[in-house]
């Protein structure tokens, strides 16, 4: 490209992210005003409330990314929606704390079972629980998919081509970037695009990615993240104090909790949290769901519904339809062909770390600040198919300890390294793991505390998986060096559940089709990561959260389930 056509370029990207920042909001207010609502604590007082005989439009069963998002659209559309959700309804100012060991009551830490040649901890970072879900402890990232992401069988001979391309996903990504809302320059990569708000600071873990990148020539850009950088309603802007894991006490950072489930209060939903779904029943011939039957207080209720959206995420979604089974479907609600809790994916999630003579001080500013997905599309001249993505991540001090202790340092050789924290910089890399039918969910011997067989979870990786984190872990020691670290460390971990009810163009290819409604059972929809066919390189709760809008937009326009 010549000089003239990269300062066209330039001034283009510099142009639309002016237009969008400066966009008026009327649109997203008249759509989910939950930025200009009262505090969600203070709804609840008002919340409407729907008895167990009442049968509600729809029943949500998981009050994450998916759930929220559709019981919100619902509402908004003058829908009769109850959202059970199994864990607490949290008040940021009583229930977090801006302690890492204070903040595992966020987490599902309900028993599960893992098993495969590469097993994987469920827990802190890739299970909720909560109004809210695992959004409000994630760490803020919110990038789309690429286009290529839909058609991964056809571009690259691996994966999975999704029901659904990119185009018809597009104007949901745009409109949630409005709602929660996003913040970041210009996106040169996918289908390029500018955020509604402009980039946050940086801090001294994004100023070390920047300047490897630079030294490498590789793109680099800050952004996208959840979290309002300036006015946006009535929410506080960020006030970078680095404790976005452990649920955003300023309310800076986005998650349904306070995106979305205060206008859907608003509009008539019931938001029924301690409510631990256990079953969906159907009728006789199993041809229509009834409602949802769950536990509270002790004691088993049920709810009925004319019709029921399952959004519990990859692991417990599954684990409610086979717990499901009936005359109809002995193997698991909509399980005919053997698909419920197959093709579970994980993101390989690698975090390299380098020392700098100078304190970088990495956990000053949300963890993922800056990012290059210059790795993300298939590559013809690697030995791998697909790729991966790199961004700043900034483990707090137990989790740093982790990391050294990995490393074999322990006692005195373990606290003076820690006491060495302030300069040290960390980036972490997200590879696309391929869906593989044996990597699954299913049902363990064991119970839980209702009674009911828990999840095992079974993982393993296959060859092009370990050739990506190979090829992601070489990239951040390059970036790290070229930046001027001295000393390099590295350990390996998994993030980002998907899958395990994937979206087909058939019933052999998939639990539900492309408007996340079940083909076995017409008034049964599954909203959550667990229908993503593919994971790509990216966070997954903006394309959670688009799916859902998406899906609820095509109902409501269809005026029923």
């Amino acid at each position: 490209m010549s000089t003239a056509s990269d300062a066209r370029a330039a001034t283009g990207a510099w142009w639309r992210t002016l237009r969008e920042s400066a966009r008026p909001q009327g649109d997203v207010r008249r759509r989910n005003a939950s930025a200009w609502l009262p505090h969600v604590t203070t709804l609840r007082e008002t919340m409407r409330r729907y008895d167990d005989g009442d049968e509600v439009d729809m029943a949500v069963v998981g009050c994450g990314a998916g759930g929220a998002t559709f019981a919100q659209r619902l509402a908004h559309a003058g829908w009769r929606v109850v959202c059970l959700e199994a864990g607490p309804f949290w008040d940021p100012e009583k229930d977090w704390v801006s302690d890492e060991w204070g903040s595992h009551h966020l987490y599902w830490n309900e028993p599960r079972v893992v098993g495969g040649s590469h097993p994987v901890p469920l827990g802190s970072n890739n299970s909720g629980r909560g109004v809210g879900g695992s959004m409000v402890h994630f760490a803020g990232f919110a990038p789309r998919l690429h286009p290529s992401d839909f058609r991964t069988r056809s571009l690259d001979g691996v994966g999975a081509d999704w029901p659904l391309e990119y185009g018809e996903l597009k104007p949901f990504y745009e409109r949630l970037e409005r709602e929660l809302p996003v913040a970041g320059q210009f996106w040169p990569w996918g289908d390029p695009h500018p955020h509604p708000h402009p980039p946050h600071p940086v801090s001294g873990n994004g100023e070390v990615m920047l300047a490897g990148c630079a030294a490498l020539g590789i793109e680099a850009r800050v952004g996208p993240v959840a979290i309002a950088n300036g006015r946006f309603g009535d929410r506080p802007h960020c006030i970078y104090r680095g404790f976005c894991l452990q649920g955003c006490k300023v309310n800076a950072k986005a998650s349904p909790l306070i995106t979305h489930v205060p206008d859907a209060i608003v509009h008539g939903a019931e938001i029924r949290p301690d409510s631990m779904v256990t079953r969906v029943e159907t009728d006789r011939e199993g041809r229509r769901v009834t409602g949802v039957r769950y536990v509270r207080g002790g004691r088993e209720r049920f709810q009925r519904a004319a019709a029921v959206a399952v959004a519990g995420y990859s692991i417990e979604t599954p684990r409610l339809l086979l717990n499901s089974a009936n005359a109809r479907f002995p193997e698991g609600l909509c399980n005919d062909h053997d698909l419920v809790g197959r093709y579970v994916m994980v993101q390989g999630a690698p975090q390299t770390a380098g020392r700098f003579a100078e304190e970088i001080r990495m956990y000053k500013g949300p963890p993922p600040e800056v990012s290059s997905e210059d790795f993300y599309e298939t590559d013809p001249a690697k030995p791998y198919r697909r790729g991966f993505s790199v961004q700043t991540v900034s483990p707090l001090p137990i989790m740093w300890a982790e990391h050294v202790a990995a490393q074999g340092h322990w006692g005195a050789d373990l606290r003076r390294r820690m006491a060495d924290y302030t300069h040290w910089a960390t980036l972490g890399a997200l590879c696309e793991f391929l869906p593989q039918a044996d990597n699954r969910v299913t049902l363990a011997e064991e119970t839980d505390r209702h009674g009911l067989p828990v999840a095992r979870f079974d993982h393993s990786h296959c060859p092009n998986d370990d050739l990506l984190l190979e090829a992601a872990r070489e990239v951040m020691e390059r970036i790290l060096k070229a930046a001027g670290a001295t000393e390099l460390m590295t350990v390996e971990r998994y993030a980002h559940l998907v899958g395990g009810c994937r979206m087909g163009r058939t019933p052999q290819e998939g639990v539900v089709d492309g408007d996340l409604r079940s083909f076995a059972i017409p008034n049964l929809f599954v909203t959550d990561g667990s229908v993503l066919p593919t994971q790509g390189s990216a966070n997954p709760a903006l394309t959670i959260m688009a799916l859902a809008d998406r899906a609820a937009t095509r109902l409501i326009a269809r005026g029923g389930a």
